[in-house]
């Protein structure tokens, strides 16, 4: 089992893709609506290659009549647009490129950003239906793989309509990331395949740019200072503790106030140095449980989590240990 396998669970329906691996024998699985959970590795099985080829071909052609699919389905080659492509040189490390699969010259440059901080790591002048590889990564390392920065510039020599500059940030995810596979435009060869300009630079609306060229700056409003307020030890989010109004509420409002208590009150442990937080969800339907167990698992600086409270609550609360 590595990064980038396809696994389900044996005692349930979920599948997802391994993202990264917390202990010997603790797996995180990032299922389909892009949330990571916990799995024990004795509880996964790797889903065979032969056997998703399979299902990936019937699904396909359970979608597109047979007839038809000649006709709609456009040849790799001919795609048009920029894009990156992963291309594998193992099976441990990949050759990451900007294709330019467009009539444009492209000024670009290309960066990472982490924690606040950027790094540069190529640029240039990309011509018409050209590569430029921008570094190797390790798919070991895949879940921190920084945010790709994006900048470009559409230019041909000659008349053409002015189009504004593209920035992108882009940050992979195991779910999307590993079902891209295809064979890139322009490098004609396998890769995992990502777009980059989905609409292609919207043209310049040329008032629009005379009345920003000559319009007066905006006067820079007075910081505003930002107060830390440590929170309780426990935190109850039942519904009626943070609302007088809940009865004019529908379970999706409530349920969307109890998350962003639960978010606010965390950011502000952890802000405010706390070593642990106790958050009091009680049993219910477990939805609200669930979602809150979802978010703690995708958070680097928890250090675990935990039913707790059996006694008051009959394990409807968690502990949140903070590194």
């Amino acid at each position: 089992m590595k990064i980038g396998d396809k696994v389900r669970t044996l005692r349930g329906n979920e599948e997802g893709t391994v993202v990264r691996f917390l202990d010997k024998n603790l797996v995180e699985v990032e299922i389909e609506d892009g949330f990571g959970i916990p799995v024990l590795r004795n509880e996964l099985v790797v889903v065979g290659e032969e056997e998703k080829n399979y299902f990936d071909r019937t699904e396909q052609q359970e979608r597109v009549p047979a007839q038809s699919m000649a006709q709609e389905t456009p040849t790799k080659s001919s795609r048009q647009g920029i894009y990156l492509a992963h291309v594998a040189i193992n099976d441990q490390k990949l050759s990451l490129h900007l294709v330019n699969a467009t009539d444009f010259e492209l000024p670009f440059s290309v960066g990472e950003e982490e924690k606040g901080n950027y790094k540069g790591i190529n640029a240039g002048l990309l011509s018409p239906q050209s590569t430029a590889k921008l570094k190797d990564v390790q798919v070991a390392d895949f879940d921190q793989w920084p945010t790709l920065v994006i900048q470009l510039i559409f230019h041909r020599t000659g008349y053409f309509t002015l189009r504004e500059p593209l920035q992108r940030q882009i940050k992979f995810k195991a779910n999307t990331f590993f079902k891209s596979k295809t064979t890139a435009p322009v490098l004609q060869k396998p890769a995992f395949v990502y777009r980059v300009d989905e609409q292609m630079g919207k043209p310049l609306d040329p008032e629009k740019l005379k009345e920003g060229m000559f319009a007066k700056p905006e006067q820079a409003s007075e910081p505003s200072i930002l107060r830390l307020e440590r929170p309780p030890r426990k935190v109850d989010l039942h519904i009626e503790r943070l609302t007088k109004n809940y009865d004019d509420m529908s379970n999706p409002e409530m349920l969307e106030l109890q998350l962003q208590t639960f978010d606010e009150k965390l950011d502000q442990a952890i802000a405010t140095g706390m070593d642990e937080i106790t958050f009091i969800h009680g049993v219910g339907s477990g939805v609200l449980r669930d979602a809150i167990h979802k978010r703690l698992s995708k958070l680097k600086n928890i250090n675990y989590f935990q039913d707790t409270m059996r006694d008051n609550f009959g394990y409807g609360a968690t502990l949140v240990r903070i590194k």
